[in-house]
């Protein structure tokens, strides 16, 4: 369940939107971001060098409004850009989710007058500011026609615009006013002149467009055009029907509401719309896509608004195209929503005598939530004397493991959300129960954490009494039949007062799959748990992939369990040597789980894929890499370029274009005795530098370096001079 808490978070597909056409919006499956963070933000002379991480993965990364490059596939950058001033020294970094400031290092503001002794003239007024872009050309609207009649989806075309810095994106709005008071859909391309239309009701819209050029400006908005949707045609998925909301119809921020609705013949995916206003506008709406299941749960937090909600599933077929949007259904968002009456204790009978683990049950509130459940078991009736509490339980039961012996007294409520900011909307307590814990204890059971472990894993056993250890401890006594594959210790003491316990063994080697039995035993009774040992298997096969050609690569091969004391050899196959050169067999060390092995891979001239294989004992496992042609680059820097013997400098790598996807190129040095560094500059994917570490060791004459790095036969060179 995705659960959507606060105000949601404004997501679309492309710059342009989120400037002009923002949206609560959020897709699935979702990331959990990190917050942005900048490790390094320099400017030398007029270059500017950022680094940072936590960043939204492959996104770009603007600096007061302007896009300098792209984070990595795990939301880490190093970039820089020349030229570049901030007469303030403090810039405004974002990744289109985050935004921080931070103040440049290096840095020396220009709008503020250096202090001095003596009166100087004031500076010169700055020149004025160049006059704003018009922007580019306005669209003409092609098809459909003006006032035409048409079935969904339908596609809607314009003209080309023209711009002295190109056209970079067209945004497209649609509404149900010639004003676009309300605009329940709207989208953008990149560049293209044609969109298709989809998931709206029947009836007259009207829609526009605009261009975008390279300067991220937005141009004038075409004319108008109506069109009349009379209703669907073949390419367009069915229509859901929504049934009303789980348990109620008023409910708390914070409180889990959960959606139900029919399936639709060919959906591969369902859209859930949330709403104020029945229009769905898509400034103010709340909107989840890439829902894969006809049911989902929201979460709208307490700064949400209070009132009544609208809400409509839409179905969306392989080719993404939208049906009609389904019946509406509201609900109502209220602090003040009606709470539903407490639980109601099910077992154990009121007064009985129980063995432990103790489960109790009890009666759902209609609209149950994650995590709602609050237990409390007392020593008194009067609940002065709490022993055991959980604020946590999801579902009408829970287990205690260990309680002292006597006579328990429980309840339970149900936490629905906040009945303001912070403050938890709980129910009434239930009705007391009680149930008596029993002073004397025997053997319950035993259980492993992996039910069928394999050779040389480590396992937990858990051991369960009937009732709480006496003051000097329960003395559990403990036997295997086979010792060498499940050593026992002759006891197990489980503490004074408590009925549970667990301890860590590691299981022995076999070669074949082996019935082991354990037997716990105590004041004469007795608990036997069997499970069969596994021998060490594969588990799975990776390697760096997606790759550039011609670089060196490393993989893992990973068993379940460990190796036996001889260690094991695995065959290794690759579906093109020349490609990848995987070692025939690698050996994976006694009582090692895993081995890493490098190889070698050729240079290719398009993506290419290759499957791998290793193979043990009868078993096979698969992977594949992926190689993607070597770049050339355009330009090396070195920023310092001079530095002292144990210092350090960084290196820039360019391309004349946008990486097609992640791309390495190789580094080699002139000393490589005296100069550290890695082996590849990584370029991360949409951008056009990339950046790495020179480590310089001691020196006792001045000393040039030369660092050189290659890629698609083309190598570019910088030097380095390293001072005593």
């Amino acid at each position: 369940m995705f659960k959507h808490i606060g105000r949601p978070y404004v997501a679309l597909r492309l710059l342009i939107i989120v400037i002009l056409l923002g949206t609560i919006s959020l897709s699935l499956p979702q990331t959990a971001f990190a917050a942005l963070s900048i490790s390094r933000a320099e400017l030398k002379g007029t270059q500017l060098r950022l680094d940072g991480k936590g960043a939204k993965v492959n996104a770009n990364i603007t600096v007061d409004g302007t896009v300098i490059g792209k984070t990595d596939s795990k939301g880490g950058f190093s970039l820089q850009r020349s030229p570049f001033s901030s007469p303030t020294c403090t810039i405004s970094v974002s990744d289109g989710l985050t935004t921080t400031r931070v103040t440049l290092s290096g840095c020396t503001p220009t709008n503020t007058p250096a202090p001095t002794a003596t009166p100087v003239p004031p500076p010169p007024p700055p020149p004025p500011p160049p006059p704003p872009s018009n922007g580019p050309s306005a669209p003409v609207q092609l098809a459909p026609a003006d006032g035409a009649s048409v079935t969904m989806p339908f596609t809607i075309s314009w003209s080309a615009a023209s711009d002295p810095s190109g056209i970079i994106a067209y945004n497209w709005q649609l509404s149900t006013s010639a004003s676009f008071a309300v605009v329940p859909q709207q989208n953008s391309t990149s560049g293209q002149t044609q969109d298709i239309v989809s998931g709206v009701a029947p009836g007259t819209y009207y829609w526009r467009v605009q261009a975008v050029n390279g300067s991220v400006t937005q141009g004038a908005w075409s004319a108008t055009r109506s069109v009349v949707i009379t209703g669907t045609n073949a390419d367009s998925p069915g229509t859901a029907v929504l049934n009303p909301p789980k348990g109620a119809t008023a409910f708390h921020p914070m409180e889990s509401i959960h959606f139900t609705w029919s399936a639709v013949p060919g959906a591969v995916s369902y859209n859930f719309d949330a709403s104020t206003d029945p229009n769905f506008p898509v400034a103010t709406r709340v909107h989840f896509d890439n829902i894969p299941n006809p049911s989902y749960s929201i979460v709208l937090g307490d700064s949400m608004p209070e009132g009544l909600y609208y809400v409509q599933i839409t179905a969306l077929n392989a080719n993404r195209i939208s049906g009609i949007p389904s019946n509406k259904v509201t609900f109502t968002l209220s602090f003040n929503a009606p709470l539903p009456p407490a639980p109601t204790p099910l077992q154990p009978a009121n007064g009985a005598t129980v063995t432990l683990p103790v489960t109790l049950t009890w009666t759902d509130v209609p609209n149950p939530q994650e995590s709602g459940y609050v237990l409390v078991v007392s020593r008194d009736a009067g609940f002065s004397s709490i022993e055991y509490g959980n604020n946590q339980i999801t579902g009408p039961q829970w287990s205690i493991t260990s309680l002292s012996a006597g006579t328990k007294y429980w309840r339970v409520l149900s936490t629905q959300g906040d009945s303001a900011p912070g403050v938890p909307a709980n129910t009434a307590w239930s009705a007391t129960r009680s149930f008596v814990v029993p002073s004397t204890t025997g053997m319950g059971s035993l259980s492993l954490s992996a039910s069928s472990p394999f050779s040389g894993d480590n396992d937990l056993l858990t051991i369960q009494l009937t009732g709480p250890a006496p003051a000097n401890g329960a003395v559990v006594s403990l036997t295997s039949s086979h010792p060498a594959l499940a050593p026992m210790p002759a006891t197990y003491t489980v503490a004074s007062g408590f009925a549970f316990d667990q301890f860590w063994f590691k299981t022995g080697q076999v070669t074949t799959d082996t019935l082991v039995t354990l037997t716990a035993t105590l004041n004469g009774t007795s608990a036997s748990l069997s499970f069969t040992l596994q021998p060490p298997s594969l588990k799975w096969l990776t390697v760096g992939s997606p790759l550039t050609g011609g670089v060196l690569n490393q993989g893992i091969v990973m068993l379940n369990g460990q190796a036996p004391p001889s260690g094991l050899t695995v065959s290794l196959t690759s579906g093109n040597p020349a490609l990848a050169g995987l070692p025939a067999t690698v050996n994976i060390a006694p009582g090692s789980p895993s081995v890493l092995f490098t190889f070698p891979t050729g240079e290719v001239t398009a993506n290419t894929t290759i499957p791998l294989s290793a193979t043990m004992n009868g078993l096979t496992v698969q992977t594949q890499l992926t190689l993607t042609p070597q770049q050339p680059p355009a330009s090396l820097e070195l920023s310092p370029t001079t530095t002292g013997s144990n210092g350090s400098s960084f290196g820039t790598v360019r391309l004349s274009a946008a990486a097609p996807g992640d791309t390495q190129l190789f580094l080699t040095s002139s000393h490589p005795s005296l100069v550290q560094m890695s082996q590849t500059a990584q370029v991360p994917q949409g951008t056009t530098a990339g950046g790495f570490n020179i480590f310089v060791g001691t020196v006792t004459t001045t000393t040039t370096v030369t660092i050189t790095v290659t890629g698609a036969g083309v190598s570019r060179s910088a030097t380095l001079t390293i001072q005593p």
